[in-house]
């Protein structure tokens, strides 16, 4: 160690004798805008034709190596679909009503579950009489969040826009 030091010594000596202008570290400056080193969206198309149809529930998986164990345990997944020009936060659930009557017939919600790399989009009915094959596809967009604590924030987390603006997403 006492080498090294000496040698410093030396070496900032020689740079003086030379004429030269050593630089010390400068005031700190302002903080720079918040990362999003451990947060990104990723956009995708939910397709009915591409959908598997069990009884009351029409769904479609999909491969995301980026959910990793760490965002299953300690992160968060976040989804949205595009809906007259804005994104809605899902789950979100829709009734439908009978044209006859002003009654609500039945509901279908639009929801999501994940796991280590991969998540499932579906469709579910309240009940079975629905064609859930004629239900319209939806552009989508899930936030990936890696350990996020989730309850530390003041962020809506059911506004897209919000969240990209937290984040610092590009859309």
């Amino acid at each position: 160690m006492k080498t090294l030091l000496t040698t410093g010594f030396s070496m900032l000596f020689l740079i003086a004798a030379a004429g030269c202008e050593v630089n010390t570290v400068g005031p700190e400056g302002p903080p720079g805008p918040p990362g999003n080193a451990n947060v990104f969206t990723l956009n995708f198309t939910f397709t009915m034709a591409d959908a598997v149809i069990n009884g009351n529930v029409a769904s479609v998986q999909f491969e995301a190596p980026d959910i990793t164990r760490s965002v299953v345990d300690e992160g968060a997944v976040l989804m949205f679909f595009r809906e007259q020009g804005t994104w809605t936060a899902m789950p979100y659930t829709f009734a439908v009503e009978s044209p006859d009557l002003p009654a609500v017939d039945y509901t279908i919600t639009l929801g999501f579950g994940y796991d280590v790399q991969f998540f499932e989009v579906f469709y579910e009915a309240s009940t079975d009489a629905v064609a859930l094959e004629d239900q319209p596809d939806r552009l989508m967009k899930a936030v990936i969040i890696d350990g996020f604590p989730a309850g530390k924030t003041s962020i809506d987390l059911t506004d897209y826009e919000a969240v990209r603006k937290h984040f610092g997403l590009k859309d």
